[in-house]
């Protein structure tokens, strides 16, 4: 939602910089020049923002992997006061959550990869 919101004012503030060059009076070189000026900031911002993001999901990612990780060592350490059906049960949540989180891992360095 938050990412929708983002891009949707990019895209916004875009068209209204473009709309703004092209309507105001100026030579058609000077018009060129403005229109690359307003591309090179927006792809900077654009550029930022989505580093930003990019960032917040891996420490998002990592915090999770630790989490799952201390948790599986506490029920590993605790596992005998627990009945041992329901012991393998959180065994078996918590190495469906590491699988699909290494996935993910994954896929990221893969799409930074062929970026």
């Amino acid at each position: 939602m938050k990412t929708e919101s983002l891009l949707g004012f990019i895209f916004g503030a875009a068209v209204g910089a473009v709309a703004g060059v092209l309507f105001a009076p100026a030579k058609g070189e000077e018009t060129r020049k403005k229109l690359m000026e307003a591309a090179a900031e927006g792809y900077e911002e654009v550029k930022e923002d989505f580093d930003e993001l990019t960032h917040d999901a891996h420490v998002r990612y990592r915090y999770a992997r630790i989490e799952a990780g201390k948790l599986k060592k506490q029920l590993m350490e605790q596992g005998g006061e627990l009945k041992e059906d329901a012991r393998q049960a959180l065994l078996a949540q918590i190495e469906k959550l590491e699988a699909a989180l290494a996935k993910e891992e994954e896929e990221e360095t893969l799409a930074e990869e062929q970026a």
